[in-house]
């Protein structure tokens, strides 16, 4: 680790005070994560645990996005249907509402972003085939919550870094080092640590704006941050939420097999399609 991000992060702790606890569904669905041996029916223990859950997947599961010729009913056609990897990430992203970090307007638009990208990174896996398609849903959703500590903490600072941004249009990690002492990828990383997220996850959330991604040595882990970095950027150009547009280089498209430039407008279309019922689900609105 290099000084100048050594320094960042020894700010942290005195500045993001009050983390609030993991929630109890999220806790237990990375325990489901991590465990080889998992089944349906431990995801179904899960959900019992917020009723809420099982009508919201009912209705994501009779979306356009995965609609059949008929409709489901219950909770376990739901899964079956939607596939279990992604409702697992589904219900983990659901919980997170449980923090209270959507408590103004500003948290909600941000909320907003990460949703988006959360679809748009599953999107990509799927389309591309590099990836399984649940696990993106959860690097995606969670890759700008240092957005959402910071704001939570630091309302009127952070108020004038989301003001900087739009007014002089430039990146957030610039404003916010420049007017905080440190960034949201640092709070990210910070935060991991403390809800004892796997590494992977962690390293999504401290490096997803980095420039040399393609020297990552994992391929998988290289895949992954990747993928979110892409559907924050394409997230990102269609307006959805709080971010600043941006780019890849042409190697990282190439990388993800999105060179053309007809195929990410195609991924763009899937994206604000099914956003509006990811947001319901996620996000809790509708209920």
């Amino acid at each position: 680790m290099d000084a100048a991000k050594m320094k960042r992060l020894a700010n942290i702790p005195e500045v993001i005070t009050d983390i609030p606890s993991l929630p109890a569904v999220a806790s237990k669905v990375l325990q489901l994560i991590t465990c080889e041996n998992s089944s349906i029916n431990d995801l179904m223990d899960v959900v019992s645990l917020d009723h809420s859950f099982a009508s919201r997947l009912i209705r994501i599961a009779n979306s356009p996005y995965y609609t059949r010729d008929t409709r489901v009913g219950d909770v376990s056609d739901a899964i079956i249907r939607i596939g279990f990897t992604t409702v697992r990430a589904l219900v983990f992203a659901a919980s997170l509402r449980d923090m209270g970090l959507m408590s103004d307007s500003t948290d909600r638009v941000l909320w907003e972003h990460n949703t988006a990208v959360a679809l748009g990174a599953t999107v990509i896996a799927r389309e591309t085939g590099l990836l399984p398609s649940g696990e993106p849903l959860i690097h995606g959703l969670l890759h700008d919550v240092g957005k959402v500590l910071i704001n939570r903490t630091l309302r009127e600072k952070y108020g004038e870094v989301i003001r900087r941004v739009q007014e002089q249009k430039i990146p957030f990690i610039e404003a916010e080092r420049s007017l905080l002492g440190f960034d949201h990828n640092d709070v990210g990383e910070y935060v991991a640590e403390r809800w004892n997220l796997p590494d992977h996850l962690s390293f999504v959330l401290a490096n997803h704006h980095r420039e040399d991604l393609l020297t990552v040595k994992d391929a998988t882990l290289r895949k992954t941050v990747l993928s979110v970095k892409a559907a924050d950027a394409l997230c990102s150009s269609l307006g959805i939420g709080m971010a600043c547009t941006f780019d890849l280089s042409d190697e990282e498209w190439k990388y993800l097999k999105l060179s053309n430039p007809r195929k990410r407008s195609g991924i763009c279309e899937r994206i604000e399609e099914e956003f509006p019922s990811h947001r319901d689900f996620i996000m809790g609105q509708g209920n």
